[in-house]
């Protein structure tokens, strides 16, 4: 694994806007998501298993920004207004956090209903299902 790359406090603006941006994303997918709840059988196995793989990897990529942070917490020669800047970044940075547990989940939930598992359920198993307003 290649070593960390630590940047000095003068990006701090970069990593404010694209954490800000990359929230974003991650709010959209997780609408997304909640949407195909109610119909998880439009998602197949391996949307589910890229899902999971992009978004354990970047479960490892916001440990490195929180990593980065926290070096740039530690300098006692802050400004007030960078100062500012930073807990923006730690609010972004604990709500990305958040958001990729709940895509995860999710993920784990729709995984039990997609195209593949309903294609493998017998005639039977389906139409008890359907009875019982359940998902095979």
């Amino acid at each position: 694994m290649p070593e960390w790359v630590w940047h000095p406090i003068s990006k701090l603006e970069f990593f404010i806007g694209h954490t800000r941006r990359w929230l974003a994303d991650v709010q959209e997918h997780a609408d997304t998501l909640e949407e195909a709840r109610t119909e998880p059988h439009v998602l197949a196995d391996s949307d589910v298993a890229r899902i999971k793989r992009v978004y354990t990897e970047q479960a490892g990529d916001l440990t490195l920004f929180e990593e980065q942070a926290e070096k740039w917490g530690r300098l006692s020669d802050l400004s007030p207004s960078r100062r500012a800047k930073l807990k923006t970044l730690d609010e972004q940075l604990a709500g990305l956090r958040e958001l990729n547990k709940k895509v995860l989940a999710l993920a784990e939930e729709l995984a039990k209903g997609t195209i593949d598992t309903v294609m493998a359920a017998s005639d039977e198993e389906l139409g008890l299902a359907a009875l019982l307003g359940e998902r095979p």
